[in-house]
């Protein structure tokens, strides 16, 4: 709960929007924006059974290239937070104008610690993971809504190209420290893949 709730402060004092789209079924849901230039964390709320909320990490600030990322604890906001604060760069054309793939925005996700983006694989178990942030789609993200359409839970779904959307997961449904982060075939179902920005 308390994470819900400083995600609703979040949302306040940073301003944050949300556009509108519509589905082939005629329901409104809110894409989930995340701020501009602002660092967030990035955590899973269904994955608590023993109390402890996880948040996308860079195990020990590590800035080597190639570093397999986790979910840990959530402290973002202590002064030992940078391995969980994430700055997400929308992705713009070569005029500017942001990228949009099947009407949502594409993201670089940036970690304030490492140094350098989330990177991924299309193949289902391959590592989450830190990488250069060049530009190129095979970085790009989209923060996708997944679910109630009044709900914070999105999923971070990488397209490689691929008609096959594949979106970053845990690796189990454990609430531990150090649950690595892999690629998984999308379902909105899997509580694995659901985030929120906090």
């Amino acid at each position: 709960m308390r994470r819900r709730t400083r995600l609703a402060g979040a949302l306040a004092v940073i301003g944050l929007a949300a556009s509108m789209t519509i589905t082939g079924t005629g329901t409104a849901w809110a894409d989930v924006i995340p701020p501009v230039a602002n660092w967030v964390e990035i955590f899973n709320p269904h994955l608590h059974d023993r109390g402890i909320t996880l948040c996308v990490d860079d195990p020990g600030g590590s800035t080597s290239r190639g570093t397999q990322l986790q979910l840990f604890r959530c402290h973002g906001s202590d002064a030992s937070g940078a391995p969980q604060r994430w700055v997400f760069h929308q992705v713009e054309d070569i005029n500017g104008n942001p990228v949009r793939i099947n009407g949502h925005p594409e993201y670089e996700i940036y970690n304030l610690a490492g140094g350098w983006c989330l990177n991924a694989q299309s193949p289902p178990g391959s590592p989450v993971f830190l990488g250069t942030c060049n530009g190129n789609i095979e970085v790009w993200f989209e923060v996708r809504s997944a679910g109630n359409p009044a709900g914070p839970d999105f999923q971070l779904v990488a397209l490689f190209g691929d008609p096959a959307d594949v979106c970053v997961s845990a690796s189990n449904s454990s609430d531990s420290n150090g649950t690595r982060l892999v690629m998984e075939h999308c379902d909105t179902t899997d509580a694995r893949q659901l985030f929120n920005l906090g």
